[in-house]
């Protein structure tokens, strides 16, 4: 639990308004958590805004065997991680009532709700609903990690250090990512401006890309905001 306490720590550490970006850091995780998942021939492309994202992402078949592969790897190891849980009634209902305490836990201890909402109807159309938002990815796996504390299960073990790489990309500055076979579309963390640790929604850019992209947000979503000159 220590370690989790330390990685939760360097989570809250990043800046929201000057991010770390490396993405070399970034392709090392993301490898790492591809190997672990069976993925050996790992390819990144990198977007520097939600508009290239939206265009490296057009005209992919989201629904073809290739786009879902990755999809079908990690639900097989979340399935086998269910499967041995489920063998015993109570061992399933500890770990259920440990994934309650641990979600009431990270909400009050890991603070990235202003990167997790940033990209909110930026992406339109299939691909808005087919990335995968790193804020919210790590938020989930913290909590799986913390809860898995209360049962032993090999595949439950196996699933969580698959997917704690994320954590150094975010903390690498990846924002969000695609998967297409075995080729990774990245998106980094905006910058953000915030006011009281939320996003400001007086019409000013309240997240800005690499490429100048700025947007502002308000309750419904971001909307495009002037462009920026500097990041």
């Amino acid at each position: 639990m220590d370690e989790v306490e330390k990685i939760i720590a360097r989570l809250n550490g990043i800046d929201p308004e000057r991010p770390y970006f490396d993405p070399l850091v970034v392709e090392e995780a993301v490898g790492r958590h591809a190997r672990l998942i069976g993925f050996r021939d790992v390819t990144f492309a990198w977007a520097m805004g939600p508009q290239q994202a939206n265009e490296e992402l057009a005209g992919i078949d989201f629904d073809s065997s290739e786009s879902c592969r990755w999809a079908e790897r990690t639900k097989a190891m979340r399935d086998q991680a269910l499967a041995e849980l489920s063998s015993d009634e109570a061992v399933l209902a500890a770990y259920r009532e440990a994934q309650e305490a641990a979600a009431e836990r990270i909400a009050d201890a890991l603070h990235l709700e202003a990167f997790a909402l940033t990209l909110r109807n930026l992406i339109p159309g299939e691909a808005g609903t087919r990335g995968y938002n790193v804020a919210s990815l790590v938020t989930s796996v913290m909590r799986d990690v913390v809860a898995s504390a209360s049962v032993d299960s090999d595949g439950l073990e196996d699933l969580n250090e698959a997917y704690l790489p994320f954590a150094d990309a975010l903390m690498a500055g990846l924002g969000s990512f695609w998967i297409v076979g075995e080729r990774f579309v990245c998106l980094p963390l905006p910058r953000l401006t915030l006011e009281d640790g939320r996003l400001v929604t007086d019409g000013r850019p309240a997240a800005v890309w690499p490429n100048g992209e700025a947007y502002g947000y308000r309750e419904d979503g971001s909307f495009p905001a002037l462009q920026s000159v500097e990041w």
